[in-house]
């Protein structure tokens, strides 16, 4: 019974330390790529004769909203690679990147649709 037991502890010894190299060394390649493709639309999508189009503004403000997402979710997952995860200690800060979290997502997603309806409407 002992030996099945240290089994399935170093397993799980072994599982929790690939989730902290996961979330210490994912996130910023998805920061880099992520934070990199979002800035690019936006830049892209405001010029003048891109401008002039509802569905880019729709897209822009679409890329804003996947850049607070992706920088107000990823920090959190980073610094728990670290143990040193604020959300764990302090509520508020739980609450809030949640909040900020889960709206920036849905307006972003939102927001495509909307791009897509209006692609179709006119």
């Amino acid at each position: 019974m002992s030996s099945s037991n240290t089994t399935d502890a170093d397993a799980i010894a072994s599982w929790n330390n690939a989730s902290d190299l996961i979330n210490r060394y994912l996130p910023i390649f998805i920061y880099i790529f992520g934070i990199t493709g979002n800035v690019l639309n936006v830049l892209i999508l405001i010029q003048r004769p891109l401008r002039l189009s509802p569905s880019s503004a729709f897209f822009s403000v679409s890329s804003i909203a996947g850049l607070i997402a992706i920088i107000s979710g990823l920090t959190t997952r980073m610094l728990a690679g670290y143990t040193a995860d604020l959300t764990l200690t302090i509520s508020w800060i739980c609450k809030a990147r949640n909040y900020v979290l889960y709206t920036a997502r849905t307006v972003a997603l939102w927001l495509i649709a909307l791009a897509t309806i209006d692609r179709w409407l006119v």
